[in-house]
């Protein structure tokens, strides 16, 4: 006391500081609480399809331990104060301090714990009718339009805020059966057919207007249940490129003049009879050669196949090479056009089922790189059991940087945990990453990058060459897509985010956007 009779405030500083950090621990307390219990996507997580973001449970464990230390404190804090500084106003005013000053660095220690996150951006409305289904979606530029084709029309959406924005209708009762593999010069090729008829009505549609450019009409293929119209549309170098029954036909890109029509038939001296004819079944464009094989025979019995290279501006043909397969091909689809990849499985059990790499297509005497779909390690996991997106098929491989990146199931395994890369070169497997959860989706992600999308809603970035994982080891978590992905979807690069596209958007939403 001093002579006076007044409190001595020679250890005031030091006790207001001690309310003051009693207050930094109740704020840091409040808002861990808040932050921890509202970060639960949905409102429950915990489980491999509802997945809590990384740092939930030390973020609500530091919540309770700060709610006890920092009470305990700030009452033993107040009992010293009190007596040197009597009154309620300033009390209170050190502890509000406190808890204004903790919010900034809670916060950024939160966002440390929680690690990266993606959250749902948007989502569109159900597919209407929901008797239809998507077949296809197209990517316009990275930060543009998502265009999903669907077998009554073709839908296009902002990539960053969802609106709808144009929509081109099917010819009456016809579906939609093909379509190319991207869009060149801002148009997209797409094909329709009626019930069980060929996929002749081609046209070249305008993707950043959703107009009909032209429209051709060709003696076209049927497509087969599992191999859909993949293939059989693309475009390159100014050049439409449309595969028929027996022939191959080039248009110009934005006119649809008739550039060229080829009509493959089977390699001279092979004693193919009269009887024998050829008929392309899917193909790839690129770099100014079109590549697309070719099977022949009879009504009856299997005879060759071979992959004829095409000069794409002027259908002159440049080389043809045989396929190593010995029966009808059960699937064929083009993986990549440059270089030159091809999934081949033969109806014969015992007959080729693997992917082939060719580096020059163009170039006859290289014999393919083959990679088997089933091995001693692993086995690929290209396509679902039961394929979506018939007009333009979706698989989970991606092939870049020298390398074909693929999901894979290990031996014994009924579902694809891992994701292997193997050379183009040589057909070697350079690295692996397992990743604990079913694939969901593979897609490019940047030079020399793919992401994977895991089924325990996580998303990681890996690098193709060694299969290093770029930022955290656990990947991002994708928050609230639990009951919103539906089978095989496929995912759109869309900025520093990601659309999500569903082929049953009338249980799923048709598309959804995730964005940090």
């Amino acid at each position: 006391m001093t002579e006076d009779g007044r409190p001595s405030g020679t250890r005031t500083p030091g006790k207001a500081a001690l309310v003051v950090g009693a207050g930094v621990l109740i704020g840091l307390a409040v808002e861990f609480h808040w932050l921890g219990w509202t970060s639960f996507p949905g409102n429950s997580c915990g489980s491999r399809y509802r997945p809590c973001p990384e740092g939930t449970t030390p973020t609500l464990v530091l919540a309770f331990v700060l709610t006890f230390v920092g009470f305990f404190g700030l009452t033993a804090a107040l009992a010293a104060f009190t007596p040197a500084r009597p009154g309620k106003a300033v009390p209170g005013a050190l502890v509000a301090a406190g808890v204004l000053i903790a919010l900034w660095p809670g916060w950024q220690a939160y966002l440390w714990m929680r690690g990266p996150v993606l959250d749902r951006a948007w989502e569109s409305g159900p597919d209407r009718p929901a008797s239809v289904r998507g077949v296809g979606a197209w990517a316009v530029g990275e930060d543009g339009t998502v265009v999903r084709a669907r077998t009554d029309a073709l839908v296009a959406y902002d990539s960053g805020s969802g609106d709808r924005g144009w929509v081109l209708r099917a010819p009456v009762r016809e579906s939609v059966c093909a379509m190319s593999e991207r869009t060149v010069d801002g148009i997209g090729l797409v094909a329709f057919a009626r019930d069980e008829k060929p996929c002749g009505t081609v046209w070249g549609v305008d993707v950043r207007s959703g107009r009909k450019v032209w429209e051709r009409n060709i003696a076209g293929v049927t497509a087969g249940h599992f191999r859909g119209g993949g293939g059989l549309l693309s475009a390159d170098a100014g050049v439409a490129v449309a595969l028929a029954e027996r022939s191959v036909h080039g248009y110009g890109l934005t006119d649809g003049t008739v550039r060229w029509t080829v009509e493959p038939v089977p390699a001279a001296g092979n004693g193919a009879g009269d009887d024998v004819v050829c008929e392309p079944v899917t193909a790839g464009t690129a770099g100014g050669v079109t590549t697309v094989v070719v099977t022949c025979g009879d009504h009856l019995d299997f005879h060759s196949a071979h992959l004829l290279a095409l000069d794409t501006a002027t259908g002159e043909e440049l080389s043809r090479r045989e396929l190593p397969i010995e029966s009808r091909p059960s699937s064929a689809a083009v993986l990549s056009a440059e270089p030159f990849t091809l999934l081949v499985q033969e109806e014969d059990e015992r007959g080729l089922a693997a992917v082939l790499s060719y580096g020059d297509p163009g170039d006859p005497g290289r014999e393919p790189v083959t990679i088997p779909l089933t091995a001693d390690e692993e086995d690929l996991a290209l396509t679902a059991a039961e394929p979506d997106f018939a007009a333009r098929p979706v698989f989970r491989a991606v092939v870049t940087g020298g390398n074909l990146i693929v999901a894979a199931a290990k031996p014994g395994a009924d579902r694809p945990e891992r994701v292997a890369a193997y050379a183009l070169e040589d057909g070697r497997r350079r690295w692996h990453a397992d990743l604990g959860t079913a694939v969901v989706a593979l897609a490019p992600a940047g030079r020399d990058r793919v992401a994977v999308l895991g089924e325990s809603q996580r998303l990681w970035t890996l690098t193709a060459g060694d299969g290093n994982r770029v930022g955290e080891e656990d990947g991002t978590t994708v928050r609230d897509l639990a009951f919103r992905l539906g089978h095989g979807p496929q995912l759109v690069r869309a900025g520093d985010g990601w659309v999500i596209v569903n082929a049953d958007g009338g249980t799923y939403p048709p598309a959804l956007a995730v964005s940090p």
